[in-house]
């Protein structure tokens, strides 16, 4: 969580320096004002304003399964991530400054349950870009634990009167037993009510295990790209087929087909189209003349059905421009952009249409999956008509 929030946000530490002291200035006047000390209170804030900032500043990642939440691993499985361990590191200094201010260690406790549980449930619920996990709960937990274990060790070394005696009051023990049973049942019935509880482990599992049967199932692949070649080309004479294994390290095959129609790039298993471009006004067989053209709104219409059909992702936010294509009378161009902060990402779509409506034209560039290394040929089908193969 600490990794990813730094990485993903750039103004993580602005944020924290700035909001820090809007807090911790007037926290500290207020103690200095009714004669107390203002170093605990004014760390203690820091401490907290930190937390809130490193957890829930919102950043630049879109949440993979919003309103979910994952189980997370078994037992103390979750420690071996240096993610948890960082975790449990951010929860130490909020503890131990809240026992030796408040000295009232299982009611610190009982809010650090309520505290991280908040942030977890917040996570998941809203869209922040962060991830909800149990892990993350149990690792606050334990860091909050480390913290409170080492304030109750300096109250009872370091005595404000200089008389050693439990920190553990009668009083602190019965409230702070109550609130943490009381918010941790309040969080094992909201949780389940407001999120779906996921393995994101065995969702992993599945997905892998799903790849690798379609990695190894070259009918499927068959099917699906001849399937494909044929919507974007139509019936296809003279077609030569090449198809370039993955790379080791990656999961992903190049395919790639040439017609008298146009030329169609893929890969597999993710069914991904890469490349396009197909003869601008090819006369479908039987049309007695060629099509009328169609008016530029139509155009643009045609091309937007097919940018959500095949990248419904990458135009999703992005900036759409529609234009006539230079040199090209009979062509208008469909150009997707990213902007992030106003700078233009590596992100591009371009999709050419006919004014007869028809998809003759795709580049990409900087979208997932569609750069893929190319390797040496496995198999190459001679020309054949009205066949697509693939060995």
């Amino acid at each position: 969580m600490i990794e990813a929030s730094v990485g993903a946000v750039p103004g993580l530490v602005p944020a924290f320096v700035i909001t820090a002291f809007l807090l911790a200035v007037p926290v500290g006047l207020i103690s200095t004002l009714r004669g107390r000390s203002a170093v605990l209170p004014v760390l203690l804030t820091t401490a907290l304003v930190g937390i809130l900032t490193v957890t829930l500043m919102p950043s630049s990642l879109e949440s993979e399964a919003p309103g979910t939440c994952d189980q997370g691993l078994p037992g103390a499985s979750f420690l071996a991530s240096e993610s948890a361990q960082l975790n449990v590191l951010l929860f130490v200094p909020l503890c131990f400054v809240a026992v030796l201010l408040f000295r009232c260690p299982v009611l610190v406790l009982a809010g650090t349950v309520i505290l991280t549980s908040g942030i977890e449930l917040a996570q998941g619920q809203l869209p922040l870009g962060r991830a909800c996990s149990y892990d993350d709960i149990k690792a606050n937990a334990l860091g909050g634990i480390i913290g409170l274990t080492l304030g109750c060790l300096c109250l009872c070394l370091f005595p404000r009167d200089g008389r050693r005696r439990s920190p553990f009051t009668r009083r602190d023990t019965l409230w702070g037993l109550g609130a943490v049973v009381a918010s941790a049942c309040a969080a094992a019935t909201v949780f389940p009510a407001t999120l779906t509880i996921e393995d994101f482990e065995a969702t992993i599992y599945r997905s892998r295990a799903q790849l690798g049967a379609e990695l190894g199932n070259p009918e499927a692949m068959r099917e699906w790209f001849a399937g494909t070649v044929t919507e974007l080309l139509g019936e296809q004479t003279n077609t030569e087929m090449e198809v370039r294994k993955p790379r080791n390290g990656q999961q992903r095959w190049f395919l790639r087909a040439e017609t008298d129609r146009g030329i169609v790039v893929a890969t597999w298993p993710d069914r991904r189209l890469v490349e396009l471009s197909a003869v601008s006004h090819q006369r479908e067989a039987g049309d007695p003349s060629p099509s009328l053209p169609l008016l530029d709104a139509e155009l643009r219409k045609s091309a937007e059905r097919f940018a959500r059909t095949w990248f419904p992702t990458e135009t999703a936010g992005a900036d759409a421009r529609f234009q006539r294509v230079r040199n090209d009378p009979d062509a208008r161009l469909l150009s997707y952009r990213h902007y992030d902060h106003g700078v233009m990402t590596p992100m591009r779509l371009d999709i050419v249409v006919s004014t007869t409506g028809r998809i003759t034209g795709l580049t990409t560039k900087a979208l997932p999956g569609a750069q893929p290394a190319p390797e040496p040929t496995v198999g190459l089908a001679p020309p054949r008509p009205g066949l697509l193969r693939l060995p």
